[in-house]
This record gives C-alpha cells, sequence and structure tokens, in this order.
C-alpha cells in the first residue's frame, strides 16, 4: 500500500495556501466598514472547515503530529494574528476619530460661547477668546 502525497497537495496545501493568499489580500479592503473584518472571519472559517476534514482523514493513532496537520495550524495561527491585528486597528481607528469628534465639538462650542460675548473669536487651544 503507498500513498499518494499529490492528493494531500492538491485537497488541502494549496487550499489553505490560497486562503492564506486571501486574508492577506484583505488588507486592501476599506476599513470604513465591516466587510474586511466578516470576510477575515468567513477565511478563517474556511480554513477551520478543513482542518475539520484533515482530521477526518488522517489516522488517528499516529505517536505525532503529521506535519500536514502542523502546516493547517500554523497557517490557522497567522490568519487568527491577522484577525485580532484587523480588529485592533478598527478599535484604534474608532477611539481616534471619537476623540476628533470631541475636539472639533469643543472649538466649535468656544467659539460659540466668545462670539455670544460680542468678542472676536480668535481663540487658542486653551480655550481663550
Amino acid at each position: 500500500m503507498r500513498r499518494r502525497s499529490i492528493l494531500y497537495i492538491a485537497n488541502f496545501l494549496v487550499p489553505i495556501m490560497f486562503f492564506f493568499c486571501l486574508d492577506l489580500a484583505s488588507f486592501l479592503i476599506s476599513d470604513s466598514g465591516g466587510e474586511k473584518l466578516g470576510f477575515k472571519v468567513t477565511v478563517l472559517l474556511a480554513v477551520t472547515v478543513m482542518q475539520l476534514i484533515l482530521n477526518d482523514i488522517l489516522p488517528s493513532s499516529s505517536d505525532r503530529i503529521p506535519l500536514i496537520a502542523v502546516y493547517c495550524i500554523g497557517m490557522f495561527g497567522l490568519m487568527m494574528l491577522s484577525l485580532l491585528e484587523t480588529i485592533l486597528v478598527m478599535h484604534l481607528m474608532e477611539k481616534d476619530s471619537a476623540s476628533q469628534d470631541n475636539e472639533a465639538d469643543k472649538d466649535q462650542s468656544l467659539s460659540e460661547d466668545c462670539n455670544k460675548q460680542g468678542k472676536v473669536s480668535f481663540h487658542n487651544h486653551d480655550g481663550v477668546c
């Protein structure tokens, strides 16, 4: 009995490499909406399904983890790091835009206060008219 390695290459290694390439290409998606995060989660779920299929095919009586399983776990880990990075970047962008909105609101309220007092609306960031 002889194993054909081309079967594993065609059915697991190449598709997981394609999923990894899709995950890397997702960095080109705009951060404005939630499409990027949803896309990354979908790719991660696809790799999880591939791992489940691989688990059914590989023999379970092995003493060590097969190399193809280590490859799948490594790719899954890289995609998980990519997802966490995307979540962190989206959080930081949201936090930055919220602070810019608060600063703009503060500047607008200061200029309105200065205009109500009848003074010229020259002010600095200290709130002085």
